[in-house]
């Protein structure tokens, strides 16, 4: 087996190069049914298989879901919490549980004791820590824990890793092995990757060192770049296609403060850019919000960057209460970043006649639209008896959801409300017409979505918000134009950031892979607590 690895810096079109150049030569070669691409979640893996190439579906994944696949797919543990709960209830467990299509998942904030026990003893494990070396608490959870699972027969997240390294080979026995984001890899993965990469042909590890921020889940930057290959086996991009002068120097800079790295070549776009600060701060965010309003005035994509989530919080309730959109596509199923899913959607099939919200595209309601919206309406003095239950029923006829509401249905529905609902969309305001009619449980609901159409534009709500909130963490292989980085650490973390060598490393990979999400400005915000990173050099 030969190992390759694949550099490249943020910027640089590492999983492109793997999609248009690397898999397809494999897949040449060798065949597609014997190329095996991996990466941390199977969406990331996926967009490398998508390019029009034939690599099988189940050659596509996680490195967990090969092995889940590899020990016969066992019941996984984490997925029995509740009777793990009722046996041990010192030890319950209340966070969220990984998949195997998605181990980045983090515990959630209200996570319980045996939550920070079952986390801390996976980095034990993953990092191949001997067992004497562990905590004292840590490994009186573990004894448990492997007793449950010795007793039921369930394999954890972890056990699946662990476990499949004694296999030979992967399923289907592939001739080439590929591994994107290999820095975010533990020991024990990489040992799995390796072993199973000794009955291939090739393994190509993909990653790049510096962008190697997971280690609260046990991946290990030094695993990846460890391991004596031949330098002509190490393949390196240089050229950034996002991150422009000034951002570059900046993040180069910070990333120069690391004390174990793997430095290649790397140049920015042909762009000035700019690094600026902000005039706010986690604690003070009112003129941080002025700041990103106005760059989203100027048509720009923005991002608001957090260590922690909890850190967003105030800038969250702000964001909110003045109406500014925002999202984090990449954690859709975050609802604290993704507020608009559920009043928003309400309000535009609500908005769907509206001008100033679709333009040339308004139009009355079809009978599925006006199911969404009229759930939140109250009946009384507004609809005609039993019209909720009409409109449902139109809606769900395969023929009649998706026709347009007449004139005399309308009447139907509404009785003497609906000449007052058309005057409120030709001359008046139809979001104040939906807020004075809402039914009191939904208040809540609509709130942010009135706020929005209020405050920044019946038309916001037509498109995707152009504001993503999120940590570092969540967003790491998007960008956007400009990028908002506040600089705080948890308790946690600012206890890593005081000792010289992996710990600081890990918060300063942190903040770079921050600082390079940026297209065109980088906006490093102050700090309010000492519990913050001074951004000034003389700080380090």
């Amino acid at each position: 087996m030969a190992e390759f690895r694949l550099h490249g810096p943020p910027g640089c079109g590492k999983s492109h190069a793997l999609a248009t150049r690397w898999v397809p030569k494999a897949a040449e070669k060798f065949g597609a049914d014997n190329v095996v691409i991996c990466s941390l979640t199977k969406t990331a893996a996926s967009e490398i298989a998508s390019r029009d190439l034939p690599i099988p579906k189940e050659n596509v994944g996680t490195l967990h879901a090969l092995a889940f696949r590899a020990m016969g797919r066992p019941t996984i543990a984490e997925g029995e919490v509740a009777e793990w709960n009722e046996r041990e209830p010192m030890f319950r467990l209340g966070g969220g549980a990984p998949s195997v299509e998605n181990p980045e998942v983090k515990k959630n904030e209200k996570a319980t004791t045996g939550d920070d026990l079952m986390a801390l003893a996976q980095v034990y494990r993953h990092n191949r820590t001997p067992r004497s070396q562990w905590r004292d608490d840590v490994a009186s959870f573990q004894r448990r824990w492997d007793a449950w699972l010795h007793e039921t027969g369930y394999m954890d997240f972890t056990g699946l890793i662990e476990r499949a390294v004694d296999l030979p080979c992967a399923p289907g026995a592939p001739s080439v092995f590929v591994v994107d984001e290999a820095q975010d890899c533990s020991v024990v993965e990489l040992d799995l990757v390796r072993r199973w990469s000794e009955q291939a042909e090739y393994a190509v590890l993909a990653g790049d060192g510096d962008q190697a921020i997971y280690g609260w889940r046990g991946a290990s930057v030094k695993a990846f770049l460890g391991g004596e290959i031949p330098e002509e086996n190490n393949y390196h991009l240089t050229q950034s296609y996002r991150v422009p002068h000034a951002v570059h120097k900046a993040a180069s800079e910070w990333i120069s403060r690391a004390s174990y790295r793997y430095a290649v070549e790397y140049k920015p776009r042909d762009f000035g850019g700019e690094v600026t600060t902000s005039r706010g701060n986690a604690k003070n965010v009112e003129p941080l919000i002025d700041d990103i309003r106005a760059d989203l005035d100027a048509g720009k994509s923005v991002m608001l960057l957090a260590t922690c989530g909890y850190m967003l919080r105030n800038a969250i309730a702000v964001l909110r209460r003045e109406g500014v959109p925002f999202a984090n596509p990449f954690r859709p199923a975050h609802g604290g970043w993704n507020p608009l899913r559920g009043g928003a959607g309400k309000m535009r099939a609500y908005l769907r006649p509206d001008a100033q919200t679709y333009g040339e595209r308004a139009r009355v309601w079809t009978w599925r639209e006006a199911a969404v919206w009229t759930e939140v309406l109250q009946s009384r003095g507004v609809l005609r008896p039993s019209a909720k239950t009409m409109i449902r029923q139109q809606a769900e006829m395969d023929e009649r959801g998706d026709e347009v509401i007449g004139e005399a249905d309308g009447r139907a529905c509404f009785g003497e409300s609906w000449d007052g609902l058309r005057a409120a969309f030709e001359t008046g305001d139809p979001v104040d017409w939906l807020a004075e009619r809402l039914l009191a449980s939904k208040a809540k609901l609509m709130d942010y979505a009135i706020n929005i159409a209020k405050k920044s534009g019946r038309a916001e709500l037509a498109e995707d918000p152009r504001l993503c909130v999120g940590t570092v963490h969540s967003v790491k292989g998007g960008q956007s134009d400009v990028v908002y980085l506040l600089p705080d650490l948890s308790r946690s973390g600012m206890r890593e950031w005081t000792r010289p060598g992996e710990g600081r490393d890990s918060i300063i990979r942190t903040f770079y892979v921050g600082m390079t999400r940026a297209k065109e400005k980088l906006v490093v915000c102050g700090r309010w607590s000492p519990a913050s990173i001074d951004w000034r050099p003389s700080t380090t």
